[in-house]
């Protein structure tokens, strides 16, 4: 039996690598508005901090004989815990030659579904940082009916007078369905040229936001969120490693990423709201 089994595949790694990175993007619903960062460094278990400064105080009104007072512009940060994810796939050697598939169209599924299952961990961390009390407002009112209407009135009850700065709207599809049997659902606007086009979810823009259909919010239940309503920073390549097990006749492909996920919610300030939790009754 030949010990070199190198010349089955010819391979880049560091092309594969690059197309799990690119399959991870592809997938990430919440995170398809997430403000992100690829500039980690720490380790999982570590704790990194997101700085940022601090608010002055408003301005005044001074008499003519008066000075103003002297503010401190101050920077602080909030921390976040480093996790690692991964996963491995292993393929016999059998298969590639039994399989109707090309090996070159096996190899990409492997990197793709790695890349998706990771974006997939990477999007459940998002959604229990944003929904977990403290990161989100709600409003005290009742929003009534799943409407056009009670969306826009969600959107008012949730952010006040800065109702306009709200981006986005994450929602399930059978709250979907009836926001869209509404006689105004003709407010969605769906457009080729949309940056968030191919984004997992994406239905188009209404109201002044990009809705979401996303069956991992609860139904009854949606999330309206202001720009940057939390982040995630992860390593700038993910890593895949392949391995050939010569004793099984098994090829074996490892893909494992590092992050740290965060929410923005009033962190800046108590009155910074990012998020709001809708409730349809």
């Amino acid at each position: 039996m030949s010990a070199t089994v190198s010349t089955d595949f010819a391979f880049e790694p560091k092309v594969w690598k690059e197309h799990v990175s690119a399959f991870f993007r592809d997938k990430l619903v919440f995170g398809a508005i997430a403000m992100s960062d690829d500039t980690l460094t720490a380790q999982p278990g570590e704790t990194i901090n997101f700085p940022f400064f601090t608010k002055i105080g408003p301005a005044e009104e001074p008499a003519e004989t008066d000075s103003l007072s002297v503010d401190n512009l101050a920077d602080d940060s909030f921390s976040a815990t480093v996790k690692e994810v991964g996963k491995a796939v292993g393929v016999k050697k059998k298969a590639f030659k039994v399989s109707a598939a090309r090996t070159e169209r096996i190899i990409q599924e492997v990197t793709a579904q790695i890349g998706r299952v990771i974006a997939e961990n990477v999007d459940d961390t998002l959604f229990a940082e944003f929904s977990a009390v403290g990161n989100f407002t709600e409003p005290t009112l009742a929003i009534t009916g799943k409407s056009v209407r009670s969306l826009n009135e969600a959107k008012v009850k949730g952010f006040g007078d800065l109702h306009t700065d709200s981006i986005a709207l994450q929602i399930n599809s059978l709250d979907m369905l009836d926001v869209m049997n509404d006689t105004t659902a003709g407010l969605l606007k769906a457009d080729a040229t949309d940056p968030l086009i191919d984004a997992p979810g994406f239905r188009g823009r209404m109201l002044g936001m990009a809705i979401f259909e996303v069956d991992k919010t609860p139904s009854g239940t949606a999330w309206i969120h202001k720009v940057d309503p939390y982040g995630f920073i992860i390593k700038q390549d993910m890593e895949l490693d392949v391995d050939f097990d010569i004793l099984a006749r098994e090829w074996v492909w490892a893909g494992n990423q590092w992050y740290a996920a965060k929410s923005f919610h009033a962190k800046i300030a108590s009155d910074d709201l990012k998020t709001t939790k809708v409730t349809f009754t």
